[in-house]
């Protein structure tokens, strides 16, 4: 199974960090760094799993995952320490993120979802 990803966060260098970092035979990246064209992208094209920035342009990560809703897994990636996130995330990353940290969860995730796409 490929796991396909999408990744928002308003700035691109971060967005093209994360891309050739994490993005493999195994997973596809797709990165967003508009919040509207993230979320139309995720109601067309649900990914296996989100990533989002807390800071937007005119929105926060916390506000685009409630309007996702609950049917696509999110990650949140903030600097913010501060934040109580009123949606659900399956994981929150601090910025800066360790990549070790990044790379051993998405690992994790893909098994998790090869094993439900088994059963």
């Amino acid at each position: 199974m490929q796991l396909k990803i999408y990744y928002l966060d308003d700035e691109s260098d971060l967005c093209e960090i994360f891309k050739d970092n994490f993005e493999s035979d195994s997973v596809v990246i797709q990165t967003f760094t508009d919040p509207e064209l993230a979320f139309l992208a995720t109601k067309n094209s649900p990914p296996h799993l989100i990533f989002l920035d807390f800071r937007l342009p005119g929105t926060t990560g916390d506000q685009i995952a409630s309007r996702i809703g609950p049917s696509v897994p999110k990650v949140l990636v903030t600097g913010e320490l501060d934040i109580k996130p009123e949606s659900s995330f399956v994981k929150i990353f601090s910025k800066p993120f360790e990549f070790s940290e990044m790379a051993e969860f998405l690992k994790d995730f893909a098994a998790q979802a090869n094993a439900r796409e088994k059963k």
